[in-house]
């Protein structure tokens, strides 16, 4: 009696607001794990303790009506109630505490869909980093030279004397660039930075 259910689909499903863990709704957890959206929320209170706040929460009313369209009414949740959401953890744990046939098999899904997304965002912001440190050494070629330096191994020395960069201007740069993490450690022969962090 297992329904089909894919991850791509659970994870169309996964919402997102600022400030908030990506969570998925009760209502809509309660259909994937084949139960009613009632007994959902009986198995939480009776299990209280497997789901704290960072596990299971109530949205704000604001919060509510920043959902898509209908998402919070879905599987006939009343309009005027508060929804009842779950995070990657909280959807877990929900799948340890409901007598479902399927709360087990289908709790890897879950599981999946929360990674693959986790995945995804976390490819975009390396991807996004990438590209902001690719924008910073285009538009202030010290830190190209600098770069450059760094990967051929060279001293402070050896790169102020291949470029017409005053040192100081070149040791201001390094330090700049291994705050922004741009370089994993300033160059050999730097003196240290007595005042920096």
């Amino acid at each position: 009696m297992t329904m089909l259910i894919s991850t791509t689909g659970l994870t169309a499903l996964i919402h997102t607001l600022p400030e908030r863990e990506p969570f998925m709704l009760g209502a809509e957890l309660a259909t994937t794990y084949q139960t009613e959206y009632r007994r959902l929320t009986e198995a939480v209170k009776r299990n209280a303790d497997r789901f704290p706040d960072d596990f299971a929460f109530y949205l704000t009313v604001d919060e509510t009506q920043k959902l898509p369209q209908n998402a919070a009414t879905s599987q006939g949740q009343r309009a005027d109630l508060r929804p009842l959401v779950f995070t990657h953890a909280g959807a877990i744990a929900l799948s340890g505490v409901l007598k479902t046939d399927v709360a087990a098999e289908v709790s890897v899904i879950v599981h999946r869909s929360f990674a693959a997304m986790e995945k995804r965002a976390f490819n975009q912001m390396r991807a996004m980093v990438a590209g902001l440190r690719c924008d910073l050494l285009a538009k202030k070629p010290i830190y190209g030279r600098i770069r450059l330096a760094a990967i051929e191994g060279f001293s402070i020395d050896e790169l102020w004397r291949r470029t017409n960069y005053p040192r100081h201007k070149l040791e201001e740069a390094v330090r700049e660039m291994v705050a922004m993490k741009l370089l994993e450690a300033p160059l050999a022969g730097m003196q240290p930075d007595l005042f920096g962090a």
